[in-house]
């Protein structure tokens, strides 16, 4: 099958870490894979099989010259589906299907408001991958679109090799923009206040962005107060897959929540919109399915994020025993081979 793949950013994130992931695994399968995007840091390690097209600059964010752009190339390489990621793409590719009478697949990263905002995209899409249920059920737009969509969650390369897991440190890794700041703030200081108690608490940072600056003076005040180097910022990381270390406990969702649970680490479900508390045997189901997000949850603050903590470390020694049990969930759940199988149904049934 040649396939184009259709995302306007390539360099790291919830999304482009699934297409890079995606077209590696598609032509690991032997699928033609073309793959349309700004360049990025993420093209380093996408497979030499995928026909990477830069995205020239003047098309960016202009829907007519993109759906121009991408009929003139599914036309040129002959490709049998598009696959748009993102919202100008999708829309794009809508009308660069209606054009050529190519089907288009839409994956919902985010919300239907946002990357399915268009009632054309709605209309003209022929199947629509969510990768959480909440996302698809809670959808004003739900009954008009239910019958032409399917959740199949991001999987993950699951790695050959677990690491060394590391003692009382705490990972958090993200884009270091506004949003995500006055979450990792709170963490900071939750991780600060909680050393009283557990003196040996870490925490680990990983990301860029442009509030790199304000973090970095964030951590050298917090740990000049504590004498020591508790809060420690690794900048920007492109492969956690090599990591020989990797944090106990992660607060995330998604993918990093998913790439933790598979390495051995726990989870406390968190995102700069919605608070969960950590993931355990028994609630894990309704966390997966719904992308690892407290669907329910408000928003982080200081107080929620110290209180989580200081639940897993008092019972520290239940929580690390579940740990391996959920490698093997991951695996089975969200490993790369069997979510690029289910999407390659989902090509398949665009032309039946």
């Amino acid at each position: 099958m040649r396939i184009l793949q259709f995302v306007s950013r390539f360099d790291f994130g919830g999304a482009e870490n699934h297409v890079r992931e995606l077209c590696n695994e598609l032509v690991a399968n032997n699928h033609q894979v073309v793959l349309v995007s700004r360049n990025g840091r993420q093209k380093e390690l996408l497979d030499k099989r995928v026909v990477f097209i830069p995205l020239p600059l003047p098309v960016c964010n202009l829907i007519p010259t993109q759906a121009i752009l991408i009929a003139y190339l599914t036309i040129s390489h002959k490709i049998d589906v598009v696959h748009a990621h993102q919202r100008l793409p999708i829309i794009s590719a809508c009308l660069a299907g209606f054009i050529t009478r190519v089907p288009v697949v839409a994956t919902v990263h985010g919300r239907v408001r946002h990357d399915l905002r268009s009632a054309i995209a709605r209309k003209l899409v022929s199947r629509i991958i969510f990768v959480s249920n909440k996302v698809l059920t809670i959808s004003r737009h739900y009954g008009a679109i239910k019958h032409k969509s399917v959740v199949i969650p991001n999987g993950i390369p699951i790695p050959q090799n677990l690491p060394e897991i590391e003692p009382y440190t705490i990972g958090y890794f993200s884009r270091i923009d506004k949003r995500h700041f006055e979450v990792i703030k709170n963490l900071v200081l939750a991780v600060a206040e909680l050393k009283a108690d557990y003196p040996n608490v870490r925490l680990m940072l990983m990301g860029d962005g442009k509030e790199v600056k304000r973090l970095k003076l964030l951590i050298y005040e917090t740990n000049s107060k504590l004498n020591e180097e508790a809060i420690r910022y690794k900048g920007f990381v492109k492969n956690t897959e090599s990591f020989g270390f990797f944090p106990e406990l992660i607060f995330g969702v998604g993918r990093v929540a998913i790439e933790g649970l598979a390495r051995g680490a726990n989870l406390t479900s968190c995102n700069y919109k919605r608070m969960g508390e950590i993931v355990t045997l028994s609630n894990y189901e309704q966390y997966a399915l719904n992308n690892f997000v407290n669907v329910t949850g408000l928003p982080p603050t200081q107080e929620k994020i110290y209180n989580q903590l200081k639940i897993y470390y008092d019972k520290r020694d239940v929580y690390r025993s579940q740990a391996l049990a959920f490698t093997q969930k991951i695996k089975n759940d969200f490993g790369i081979n069997k979510t690029t199988k289910s999407i390659i149904e989902v090509y398949s049934s665009t032309h039946k």
